[in-house]
């Protein structure tokens, strides 16, 4: 594993301990760190990048010359602020069109992914033929066989994009879902909030080339359900910073959710989208909305069409 972090890398070899992110956890045996991404990367089979959205290029960049004969996986959950690229875009712009890049998400708290507790993810790779290489599809295949070992499902997808949109949004969906849990609008409010996110997400999905049936997957409604409904969830804890007037990147975590909010702002520019929860959020962020009205205006938006006139009577009782 390939750290910044001196310390971080030496508190793994010497005690086998994330004493920051993972705290009381003890980490295999046969786990190693390095601060030299030449020695992370040395004798690899494929490479898992699972930095912050932000760091992605800037990663992929530095390790460029080393893995862009390798299947790259990407765990970072974002779209890139300045460009709105998916991050396998990301990973292709830097290795090369050639270079096999995949994605793979899915309801994972980290802690309980550590403790060894259940769960499935999805892997998706972004090919234009629209299988991977051989090379890639050998290394899903021995990570499927890796992860059930201890417990973990590992679904396959053809659909990176549906899968990158997934767990971008789902990110935005948990900070509004914590807005409402915050100012106690209850759960009847915080799912209305989950089911404008599978909106967006469906429409994003599509407008990318994607295809909507994806978000039924683990990455995408199993991990929307985790993030948005549990104050585990980072971003779910941003939002009810957002909403009490504190400071949402507080406490030392990192938000996705913060980020890819003003990230999808270009991928919505470009594509002529108007992604209700994100604007929400991107309002409070902003000052230019106070929470409440925010979120009560994704649970019943202004000038919301009516319904045409043929539906509106089936919906009235007989002589109304």
């Amino acid at each position: 594993m390939w750290t910044r972090r001196f310390e971080l890398s030496e508190s793994i070899r010497r005690h086998r301990l994330n004493s920051r992110h993972l705290p009381g956890i003890g980490l295999p045996a046969g786990l190693r760190a390095t601060t030299e991404l030449d020695v992370a990367i040395e004798g690899a089979q494929g490479v898992i990048v699972a930095v912050p959205s932000s760091a992605v290029r800037e990663t992929v960049r530095a390790a460029a010359a080393l893995i862009r004969a390798l299947p790259v996986l990407v765990a970072s959950k974002g779209v890139e602020r300045r460009s709105g690229a998916l991050m396998t875009q990301v990973v292709h712009a830097e290795c090369g069109e050639d270079t096999p890049a995949g994605v793979i998400s899915g309801p994972s708290f980290a802690d309980e992914v550590a403790r060894g507790l259940p769960t499935r993810l999805t892997l998706a790779y972004d090919t234009l033929e629209g299988a991977p290489s051989p090379r890639a599809g050998a290394l899903a295949i021995a990570l499927r066989r890796a992860l059930g070992s201890i417990g973990i499902g590992l679904e396959f997808e053809s659909d990176a994009i549906g899968v990158q949109v997934a767990g971008a949004l789902k990110n935005v969906v948990a900070v509004a879902c914590g807005m409402a849990r915050a100012l106690e609008l209850g759960e009847n409010a915080r799912a209305a909030i989950v089911s404008r996110g599978l909106v967006d997400m469906r429409r994003l999905t599509l407008a990318l080339g994607g295809d909507a049936a994806t978000l039924w997957a683990s990455s995408g409604a199993g991990d929307l359900f985790l993030t948005a409904g549990s104050t585990s969830s980072r971003n779910t804890r941003a939002g009810m910073r957002l909403a009490r007037g504190g400071e949402a990147h507080g406490c030392g975590e990192l938000a996705e959710g913060l980020v890819s909010c003003e990230a999808l702002r270009v991928l919505e520019g470009r594509l002529g989208l108007d992604l209700q929860v994100a604007r929400a959020v991107r309002e409070v962020l902003a000052g230019q909305a106070e929470a409440r009205s925010a979120v009560l205006r994704l649970i019943c938006p202004e000038g919301e069409p009516a319904p045409a006139a043929s539906h509106e009577a089936a919906l009235l009782p007989a002589g109304s």
